[in-house]
């Protein structure tokens, strides 16, 4: 079937309902346009502010396409139907179009009037969508093609974002492909950009910022949200900051667990009075508190065998915190006062004393268990005597990731809480003129995964709902918005989606989120709702000030890379069984070497790293650094002078760690700054062995070659 050119000859005429949203109209069979192409009427209509009616081209959207025949039926038996020959074209072609409104002096408006039957229907010309769908240059995001034109390019609205936007799609449906596409227009116009991202997946875009041209090659950082992450920066919250309830819900006693509450609200009073008491801020992360229940255990064990009084207790208390502060803090407190006076007249040192006393006094496990909740929060390495300075988090021009990858629930809601009000109060000072944090450019807020922290009050409470709801109300004003990405509407606060006025919106099928999605934005109708289950990955309906008019889109391809694709399960299992077949042959050859360079075999590969280097690694850090070896890029180098290695560990993500051993020193330091001997300095290490690097240093060469190495046996 030959279709006419654009714009030329009707394809159709309206012939059956018309109304002035919607009307239907029959076919050309030899020119039958796709489903959500875009058609155009001729119609009188008077504009707003006009006195006289004009005719104007009313734009609508085919939405259904049908094919009515003629003659025939279902009801008809085959072998009647077989023996039939019915002339080409003898069906009818009906098609539905939803009116879209049509321009006049650069305003889309709706008309008033329903197109009369009998008009003839046009397949609309590029240049009138391109014109309808227009958006000033310094205002476009380009993110794809109209869906049904790909000749025809699709612009968002820059200041739509003002409005905040929700990106909705099931899973697999591309819903990150169509925020890393909006990050990537959105970093051309140089905005500042935080990405809370609790699977990890948009780490990724760091390695191939560079292909977004010159002047990027640093525009994306990522902060990490635990310690053994990979990432540019740790991001840290001031302990000193936060509440012993909240700690403690963070760190996961339960709510009933009310005696180990009460330890970690003793120790975190106290501790903060032993910090002002010596001007020794380090009291104020959780490792002072840590020393401040270890203290408070053993104390009570001394008050217990001197009749179990508080005084005794606080007397031993306060003792063994002089010690391990180094300062006399029973003098620097009592000042000449008996106890009993200084307890009282100091509330912070009296109400501390008390409660590690009630809750300790009559058996010291919930001290135990505090100080196992406390370690636990401690080794996720965020929670510290600082916060991280927000001029490290905020940058014009980047995107900071905030990885919460491998995080407790609770703890990724209590971090997503911090940036998004910390972000929301630097804004609210600057706008207002306060004094304090604040900072002087707009921000975007991209929440991947936001029903999990803007879930309804009705089904699960969260630390960040509250935050993201009064950004979404007021955001606006202070220059901070939002960008909630979600395959769950329906879980999402109402409150909350319903002032996500930008909806990108790509398939979906369960019926409760389209309703959802029905519910939070009245540009969307009960037939555009109806093909959002027949949309195409990467296919998206666009609605609210994102776009002058609801828009269908193909998304461009991205540039940047992200981690959240579905992978290969035949490339995915195959290379497991690769990489434990080379994880083996690395530690067997790696013992065989350590071997020859002792003059005996090491029973196993940590004690063989241990013996050849005098560092310890856990099993657990030896086994990653097989599958470094295995996995990723390794370089080591040897210098015979100071007996050091060095080298550099070069991950598939991009991250490239250098890392140092000393021989003679028995240490290894690593730029990835966790504890050492970490998984990369092991790597390093072993790369050297592996390569026969390792020799005696010349000025150890007059040694016998067993002196060198006994040192370490």
């Amino acid at each position: 079937m030959g279709r006419r050119s654009r714009g030329g000859e009707p394809i159709g005429m309206v012939t059956g309902d018309s109304r002035p949203d919607y009307f239907v109209f029959t076919v050309d069979p030899d020119n039958i346009p796709p489903l959500y192409d875009y058609v155009y009427v001729e119609t009188w209509e008077t504009p707003p502010g006009e006195d006289t009616r004009v005719t104007v081209k009313v734009l609508a959207q085919i939405r259904a396409v049908r094919r009515l025949a003629v003659g025939v039926s279902p009801e008809h038996p085959w072998p009647v139907l077989r023996n039939l020959s019915l002339p080409r074209g003898s069906d009818t072609v009906v098609a539905a179009a939803r009116v879209l409104g049509y321009k006049w002096r650069g305003r889309i408006y709706l008309p008033r009037r329903a197109p009369p039957v009998g008009s003839w229907v046009y397949l609309a010309p590029d240049e009138l969508l391109e014109d309808f769908y227009a958006v000033d240059e310094p205002r476009r995001l380009h993110v794809g093609s109209l869906i049904s034109r790909p000749s025809v390019p699709a612009y968002l609205d820059l200041e739509g974002v003002k409005r905040h936007v929700a990106i909705i799609a099931a899973t697999g449906a591309g819903k990150t492909w169509a925020s890393v596409v909006l990050i990537e227009e959105l970093l051309k116009k140089g905005a500042t950009i935080v990405v809370l991202d609790p699977h990890g997946e948009y780490t990724a875009m760091k390695r191939t910022v560079f292909r977004l041209g010159p002047g990027f090659e640093n525009a994306v950082r990522v902060i990490k949200g635990r310690r053994d992450q990979e990432g540019d920066i740790q991001y840290r919250v001031s302990v000193a900051d936060m509440s012993p309830e909240e700690l403690a819900s963070i760190a996961g006693v339960p709510a009933k667990a009310t005696r180990i509450r009460s330890v970690i609200y003793g120790a975190k009073r106290l501790a903060r009075w032993v910090a002002e008491a010596t001007g020794q801020r380090k009291w104020l992360g959780l490792r002072g508190m840590i020393k401040v229940v270890h203290a408070a255990i053993d104390a009570v064990e001394v008050a217990r065998l001197q009749g179990g009084r508080l005084d005794r207790f606080a007397a031993e208390l306060l003792r063994r915190l002089s010690a391990a502060a180094s300062q006399d803090l029973y003098k620097a407190a009592a000042t000449g006062r008996r106890l009993e006076e200084l307890l009282a007249a100091d509330e912070r040192l009296g109400r501390g004393i008390r409660r590690l006393w009630l809750a300790l006094s009559k058996d010291s496990s919930p001290g135990y268990d505090a100080i196992r909740y406390l370690e636990e929060l401690r080794r996720i390495g965020v929670y510290g005597v600082r916060s991280l300075p927000l001029d490290q988090l905020l940058e014009p021009g980047t995107v900071t990731v905030v990885n919460l990858a491998g995080l407790r629930a609770e703890v990724q809601d209590h971090l997503a809480f911090n940036i998004l009000a910390r972000i929301f109060n630097a804004r609210l000072r600057y706008v207002r003129g306060v004094d304090g944090e604040s900072y002087p450019y707009p921000v975007v807020i991209v929440v991947e995964e936001a029903h999990r922290f803007m879930p309804p009050k009705s089904q699960r409470q969260t630390r960040s709902r509250d935050v993201a709801a009064t950004i979404a109300s007021e955001g606006r004003k202070f220059g901070v918005f939002l960008v909630a990405i979600t395959q769950r509407p329906s879980r999402i606060d109402p409150d909350v989606l319903s002032q996500l006025q930008g909806q990108i919106i790509l398939r979906i099928v369960n019926p409760r989120d389209q309703e959802a999605v029905r519910d939070s934005s009245e540009q969307v109708s009960q037939d555009l709702l109806d093909n959002l289950p027949g949309l195409n990955t990467g296919e998206a309906v666009v609605v609210g000030p994102l776009a002058p008019s609801p828009l269908m889109i193909r998304l461009r391809d991205r540039v940047l890379d992200y981690s959240g694709g579905d992978l290969s399960l035949v490339e995915a299992w195959a290379g497991g069984r690769e990489d434990l077949r080379l994880v083996e042959e690395l530690r067997a050859e790696a013992l065989e070497k350590i071997g020859q360079l002792l003059g005996e075999q090491p029973p196993d590969l940590a004690e063989a790293v241990a013996a050849v280097a005098g560092i310890d690694p856990a099993p657990d850090t030896v086994e990653r650094a097989l599958r470094l070896l295995a996995r990723e890029q390794v370089w080591a180098s040897y210098s015979e002078e100071t007996g050091t290695v060095y080298g550099e560990v070069m991950t598939q993500s991009g991250y490239s760690y250098e890392a140092h051993i000393s021989l003679p020193e028995r240490r290894s330091s690593c730029s990835c700054k966790a504890r050492q001997p970490c998984s990369h300095a092991v790597a390093v290490l072993l790369r050297a062995v592996l390569d026969g690097l390792l020799s005696a240093p010349r000025s150890q060469q007059a040694r016998a070659p067993e002196d060198w190495w006994s040192e370490f046996l």
